[in-house]
């Protein structure tokens, strides 16, 4: 009987084993599943970024980029991915990518967004690749915006400005971006600053904007309301090469030289190609020197600069040098600084300007500081401070009616400068207008109101007007406030006198 038992089960559990090995089997012959195509993950992607799981969403571009079969629209859309999410170096990798599969529009598109990150990043290849954009979609939006920035980079502004205007109705927040930085190159700063805060709204494009409407604030006499602006472009794309230049020109600005050291350094590491974030330590350098003006120590900028002039001459440390004379009132002396600094650079706008300005302020010779100062502004013309220097030479010369003109432009800028309202009305009033000369003036005098020369100037104006009363009233004014022209007030006492104005 236990036999039979014994027999019975091992029959029994002969059958449940096969079946089980069988299933174990069924298991191991079942086809995998088969691999995601470079369509599905894109798919996927999209659905991840969309629900804000970006980190995920790039994980599957990128497997879709490393699948033999992938064209290159995968690499397209992980670079625009990165580039929303600040990761420049990623993101031109990215499309690098895509631009070596793709072809026209899509091509031209990927190297055109890549152009914009490699200046961004302070890359010299930048200029090639919106080169190679354009090559490859000739009226593309996103190769129109790359070589708008690269000319406006070249200091051609106005060619900049007209190729971006074509794009900026459909270009979005990049080509406003694009457009401001054209204009800036231009000089028009009033409207680059309305170009760059009209491409803030744009997530993906606020950093390079942010950089943009920073230099633009700096350069307007608002550096500390650049500061913030760009403390924040670097806590969201630390590798912005541009930011850390900018942030270092904002503390030299506001008399901080020491601060910026870091932001130089961090720049010039982060772009070993880019001379200007190479000389931009220079400068840091040159500020940190010449803070002793400051304090009234010129003796001592003078012997830090001299030391940096003999360890790595160039034109950045020779104008330092040559400002530090000039604060000790010895124009010969920089004037030769300026002139070697000129033979480095031709084109240093900050040379040519320095230059003007010994000829103007110390040498007292108006004609011969309106060609530096010309050349100061045609090198930078963004520069309110050069562009109005050149008007007060030009009014001093007694170039009236081009006075009139640089006077005029800076008038445009924000914020309103009350220097430019007064040589705007000197011109003017040279010229013998004297009612357009009142109109100036009185802006000049409500930005500056204890401004002697302003109101010396509109009571000239009343003057030839024959308006007795105001001329009074201004010439009164003057004189409280210090003005010492013998002929005004020798006038002025006639004129109380009773004398009518002939």
């Amino acid at each position: 009987m236990k036999a039979l038992m014994a027999v019975l089960i091992l029959a029994l559990a002969v059958p449940a084993a096969a079946q089980e090995k069988s299933k174990k089997d069924d298991k191991k012959q079942a086809p995998a599943p088969a691999a995601s195509s470079p369509d599905q993950l894109m798919r996927e992607a999209e659905q991840k970024a969309a629900a804000g799981d970006k980190d995920g969403a790039a994980e599957l571009l990128r497997r879709a980029v490393a699948m033999p079969a992938a064209t290159g629209e995968p690499s397209m859309r992980l670079g625009r991915l990165l580039e929303g999410k600040y990761e420049f170096d990623a993101a031109i990798d990215a499309y690098k990518v895509a631009g070596d599969k793709l072809t026209g529009a899509a091509k031209g598109e990927a190297l055109g967004r890549m152009a914009v990150l490699q200046q961004v990043r302070g890359m010299p290849e930048a200029s090639a690749t919106a080169q190679a954009a354009a090559a490859a979609d000739p009226q593309g939006v996103w190769p129109a915006i790359a070589q708008a920035r690269a000319l406006a980079r070249e200091g051609k502004g106005d060619e900049a400005v007209a190729l971006a205007q074509k794009v900026v109705a459909t270009g979005g927040a990049a080509a406003s971006s694009a457009l401001g930085y054209a204009q800036e190159a231009k000089g028009d700063l009033a409207a680059s600053e309305a170009s760059y805060r009209a491409a803030l709204d744009d997530p993906e494009q606020k950093a390079i904007a942010s950089v943009g409407l920073a230099r633009v604030l700096r350069k307007t006499g608002r550096a500390g309301e650049a500061e913030p602006i760009l403390k924040k472009a670097i806590e969201d794309a630390p590798g912005a090469v541009e930011a850390y230049k900018e942030s270092a020109r904002v503390k030299i600005a506001l008399g901080r030289a020491s601060e910026a050291v870091g932001d130089a350094a961090t720049a010039a590491a982060l772009a070993e190609g880019d001379a200007e974030a190479q000389r931009l330590v220079q400068e840091v350098g040159v500020a940190q020197a010449l803070a002793y003006l400051a304090t009234n120590q010129p003796d001592l900028a003078i012997q830090d600069l001299t030391k940096l002039r003999d360890q790595h001459d160039s034109a950045e440390v020779r104008v330092g040098l040559a400002r530090a004379y000039i604060a000790k009132r010895q124009g010969d002396l920089a004037a030769t600084e300026l002139q070697k600094a000129v033979e480095l650079e031709p084109n240093n706008a900050a040379a040519q300007y320095q230059l003007g300005y010994v000829q103007h302020m110390l040498k007292r010779d108006a004609a011969a500081a309106v060609g530096p100062y010309d050349k100061a502004v045609a090198s930078d013309p963004s520069n309110l401070d050069y562009r109005t220097a050149l008007a007060a030479a030009l009014v001093d010369a007694k170039q009236f009616d081009r006075a009139a003109t640089e006077a005029g432009k800076v008038t445009q800028a924000t914020p309103k400068r009350a220097d430019a309202w007064i040589y705007l009305g000197a011109a003017q009033l040279g010229a013998k207008r004297f009612k357009d000369a009142i109109a100036a003036l009185d802006k000049g005098a409500a930005l500056a109101p204890t401004n002697a020369q302003a109101e010396a100037y509109l009571a000239w104006a009343y003057f030839g007007l024959k308006d007795a009363t105001n001329f009074k009233l201004h010439a009164g004014k003057a004189k409280a406030l210090g003005h010492k022209e013998p002929t005004l007030l020798d006038y002025l006492a006639r004129v109380e006198k009773g004398e009518p104005i002939k």
